[in-house]
């Protein structure tokens, strides 16, 4: 091959490379920023939090309470500042991060099934929430508000999205290495190394000048869009959220682009790159002589003028973006001289001519290296389990040897009922029943229901045979008060039942909160199966029949985990538990499941309890309430039954100043362990370290 030739096949592969480059960054951009799960919920709580948006979302929440009631023109603004509030507050984080991640799910994992996005129904949390809270704020609330701020429905696109989801996790890696690969060609097979190795460089440069242009054009679409609308809001705070990789990407490509050439520069011409720096500066100071370069110049000059009187905030953000650019360009070129030998000039392939500029070729191919690596990450799409433990029982290898009636377990209250899952009114867990696992929870208080789905996607209603006696039910744990809230809310968002009837997790009425039972227990499953030395209860608040409790169960996978006890026989230790595989208890707090159903184990003839309707920390007592003085396991209902302190209640007693003592005052008033500690809010205070204690473990 001549050296004509030779050198035209390097500016080929320089200009493939260059390109494959690029391409690959901007799909590691949308991999790192776009297909990870949590940062895509990240990014989506981001820009509900903007404040135009938050401000356009409070204006639209205004003028329906406004419609439905003009009367309440006069306190026009205090509506608009509490509802911009409410729409912009970090409460909603955890439930509108899990209802993007929903999203995120229906789009880019393969489970079947239809997934909805409902990301905040401020109306219901008014008409829901406000009684508690204010009722004289609440009596100037419409019954019938119903503001939907975002909802998606079938998974009509997610063949595609998926297959799409697939290439760009591929791209993200495959095409950053390949073009790498196709440079360093280009610079092997080039007559003349040193001035490929700039062509290089400025081809790696040409990638972040396409980064940065596209970085750019977002801030300047941005700045411009009319954020008097919720739409140009929505938009202009979505170009910001994903603006600022753009940049990080432009300035790393840009420094790695820059470094090569002003090294392999420095070596052909054994250039003073500072003396360069000087003279570029003179130039660019210096009055054109011609008259078309004096325009264009003054013409630049007017644009900037302008933009600083009309957008200051946009100039001055280009230019500090550009500015940075400027310095890490500087940067790389001390780098460059710092680092460049001296020896032979020019085209010289000897190694002490090359280990200059191949040192600089290395720390740019590192930091293009370490930018692939960060953004061809696998995503996280879903919600991940802490590591299984190996050794022990639940933790602790003291526990294997005790039987299962004289180990305490930290348990929660209405464990269905999350703040981190979309639906759930007066959430009283932070997350769902994953994530309690993971924390350290191995007892579940879930409560089941029958419900229906209706025509607006995620929303369930209680099933008609259930409803009367989910209402029963729901007074008495909230009092007439709340009910009266929940069927305005019922009302509001007019439901209409369409799909068959199913077990649910419900408040006993579904239309304030609703997880179907069986995905949830499929769920539970897969973390039994990957935490083989746990030991796992539910105590289940039946409203749902034995037979399709057990039929639940066993599609989803729980059967052969079940564990049977034979009333009045003792009860294994938790390490014959996990060696027999039988390591899930389930209480039923109505209906055991008989002979036919054995390991639906009735409740209350093997548990007793304490009272749960507790005002204040002073009621909390030890007394028996359900159950017999015979039975083996003790269950201790400890929260307050206050629905507007919730989390403050749970802090208050949950603390371990007060937690401990109450539970050695009931160990011993009762002359046994308390197994089952049900909290509400397990996360706050000191559960788990009281816990132990308890056992003997801390």
């Amino acid at each position: 091959m001549n050296d004509l030739t030779a050198r035209g096949w390097s500016v080929v592969c320089t200009a493939l490379g260059s390109v494959l480059l690029l391409v690959g960054i901007l799909a590691g951009l949308v991999n790192h920023n776009v297909l990870d799960g949590p940062r895509f919920a990240a990014h989506v709580d981001a820009v509900r939090r903007d404040p135009a948006v938050s401000r356009q979302v409070g204006q639209a929440i205004t003028r329906r309470v406004l419609a439905a009631d003009p009367n309440l023109i006069a306190v026009r603004p205090l509506i608009e500042s509490v509802s911009t509030s409410l729409v912009g507050s970090p409460v909603f984080s955890p439930v509108v991060r899990a209802a993007a991640r929903q999203l995120h799910g229906a789009f880019t994992d393969e489970n079947p099934g239809q997934i909805v996005l409902r990301l905040v129904d401020v109306g219901a949390v008014l008409a829901g929430v406000l009684p508690a809270l204010s009722p004289q704020a609440a009596a100037r609330v419409p019954a019938d508000l119903d503001v939907t701020l975002a909802q998606i429905g079938r998974r009509s696109y997610a063949a595609q999205t998926i297959h799409l989801t697939r290439l760009v996790g591929l791209f993200s890696w495959l095409l950053p290495l390949t073009g790498l690969l196709v440079l360093g060609a280009g610079i092997v097979i080039a007559p003349d190394r040193m001035r490929a190795a700039v062509r290089t460089g400025w081809g790696v440069t040409a990638g972040a000048v396409v980064v940065g242009v596209l970085a750019l054009t977002a801030t300047i679409l941005a700045s411009v869009l009319d954020e008097g609308t919720l739409r140009g809001a929505l938009t202009a705070a979505t170009l910001r959220v994903y603006g600022g990789p753009l940049w990080w990407a432009a300035g790393i490509t840009a420094a790695a682009g820059g470094l090569i050439v002003l090294t392999a520069k420095a070596r052909i011409a054994q250039v003073d790159l500072a003396a360069e720096s000087r003279r570029i500066w003179t130039w660019l100071r210096r009055r054109p002589d011609r008259r078309w370069p004096g325009i264009a110049r003054g013409a630049v000059f007017v644009a900037v003028g302008v933009g600083v009187i009309l957008r200051p905030a946009l100039v001055f953000g280009v230019l500090a973006g550009v500015a940075g650019i400027v310095l890490v360009l500087v940067g790389v070129g001390e780098i460059a001289t710092a680092i460049r030998s001296k020896g032979v000039p020019g085209g010289a392939r000897s190694w002490r001519a090359m280990r200059g500029p191949a040192t600089a070729v290395g720390v740019a191919v590192a930091l293009v290296v370490a930018l692939v690596a960060v953004d061809a990450a696998p995503a996280e799409r879903r919600i991940s389990t802490v590591a299984a433990n190996t050794t022990g029982c639940n933790g602790h290898v003291e526990l294997c040897d005790r039987r299962y009636n004289d180990v305490a377990f930290p348990a929660t209250h209405n464990a269905m009922s999350a703040a981190d899952e979309p639906g759930w009114f007066i959430p009283e867990q932070p997350t769902g029943l994953v994530g309690q696992l993971d924390a350290g929870v191995r007892v579940l208080l879930i409560d089941t229901w029958y419900g229906q789905t209706t025509q607006r996607p995620g929303v369930i209603a209680t099933a008609p045979r259930s409803h009367a006696a989910a209402l029963a039910e729901a007074k008495r744990l909230y009092g007439d008060a709340a009910v009266t809230s929940a069927l305005r809310l019922r009302d509001a968002i007019t439901t209409t039942p369409t799909g068959p009837v199913r077990p649910y997790l419900c408040h006993g009425l579904c239309e304030i909160g609703a997880t179907e039972f069986e995905p949830a227990m499929v769920q539970v499953r897969a973390w039994l199966a990957a935490h083989p030395r746990e030991v796992v209860t539910l105590f289940i608040e039946d409203s749902v029949t034995p037979a399709d409790t057990a039929a639940a169960l066993d599609q989803a996978g729980l059967g052969p985990y079940l564990h049977t006890q034979q009333r009045g026989q003792p009860w294994p230790t938790l390490g014959q538990m996990i060696d027999s595989g039988r390591r899930l208890v389930v209480l039923m707090e109505r209906h055991g499941g008989g002979k036919k159903y054995p390991g639906l184990l009735p409740g209350f003839d093997v548990v007793q309890d304490t009272p749960f309707t507790n005002p204040t920390a002073a009621d909390l007592s030890c007394v028996r309430n359900r159950g017999s003085a015979g039975s083996p396991l003790l269950l201790l209902n400890y929260w307050l039954s206050n629905l507007h302190q919730v989390v403050t209640d749970a802090r208050k007693i949950n603390a371990y100043d007060v937690l401990w003592p109450y539970l050695e005052k009931c160990r011993r008033e009762r002359g046994m362990i308390p197994n089952y500690v049900a909290v509400n809010y397990y996360n706050e205070g000191d559960v788990f370290r009281a816990i132990d204690r308890l056992n003997g473990v801390h």
